[in-house]
């Protein structure tokens, strides 16, 4: 019977799932580019001023979804994963957590080509840990900073048919980005811009950059935001899982933002045991 549930349940999970979109041809016919689009929700949120964004640092509280961490335990590592406190460097796209959950402490530094754990106090070599956490923070440092996480890829997007939901309509926008998220070569985006506030409301990203993610997609909605001087980052979030199965997997607010502390990457320093 145990074995029957569980089949029924993966089946519906599976009838949940959605395809990442992609572009199609003549998509469109207001004659505004995904560039253009970007450009106007990168400038929206202080993208023009991102080269005076030396740190940002907010603090983090959340819920993460039972199934989720079931299906992708090491991923979610909801043991330590709960609240935290971060700092995202757009100048060096590094980003630094402090987590705290019911395990204890979990200390990550991710910069491009590194990545550095500490559970504990306690160094980890573990291919697994370091693959899957360079997942997540890449992923976080452009949910932290919404378009401007991505301006790499100015000049990049290309339009997607409009969407709608819940009677309002969103623009939406497509890229790949080469290198990947994490580890990967190859990732794709979709962000999904409100036309009335130019703010990004979603992102959808897929997830190559892990062995148990790899074919799988989410979407990120912003639910609210918070001002900071020039900018606008996003402060409020919802994930779904879209592919391969369709589930909620995290529910998380960032509070207490504060930009140009002068909080130096030199300067963070591992837990010591």
């Amino acid at each position: 019977m145990r074995l029957v549930s569980s089949i029924l349940v993966c089946l519906a999970l599976s009838a949940c799932a959605q395809n990442f979109p992609e572009p199609v041809n003549a998509c469109c016919l207001d004659g505004i580019s995904g560039n253009e689009i970007f450009d106007k929700t990168f400038e929206a949120h202080g993208g023009e001023y991102l080269d005076k964004l030396k740190d940002l640092s907010y603090d983090v509280d959340g819920d993460w979804k039972y199934l989720i961490t079931r299906i992708q335990p090491l991923v979610t590592d909801s043991g330590y994963r709960v609240t935290s406190r971060e700092i995202v460097y757009p100048e060096l796209r590094a980003y630094h957590a402090s987590f705290d959950g019911p395990l204890g402490n979990k200390w990550v530094f991710r910069a491009p080509r590194y990545t550095s754990v500490y559970y504990n106090g306690e160094a980890t070599d573990d291919i697994d840990v370091l693959q899957s956490t360079a997942l997540t923070a890449d992923s976080f440092y452009i949910f932290s900073l919404g378009p401007m996480g991505v301006s790499q890829l100015a000049g990049k997007f290309e339009r997607l048919p409009n969407a709608v939901e819940r009677g309002r309509e969103y623009y939406r926008i497509y890229a790949e980005m080469v290198p990947g998220i994490g580890e990967s070569k190859r990732d794709e985006i979709v962000l999904w811009i409100d036309p009335e506030t130019w703010l990004t409301w979603r992102v959808h990203i897929t997830l190559e950059g892990y062995i148990t993610t790899q074919g799988a997609h989410v979407d990120v909605t912003f639910k609210d935001y918070v001002q900071r001087d020039n900018f606008i980052f996003p402060s409020s979030f919802f994930e779904r899982v879209l592919g391969p199965i369709g589930i909620d997997a995290h529910e998380w607010q960032s509070t207490n933002h504060s930009i140009n502390r002068g909080l130096l990457p030199e300067a963070i320093e591992p837990p010591v045991q």
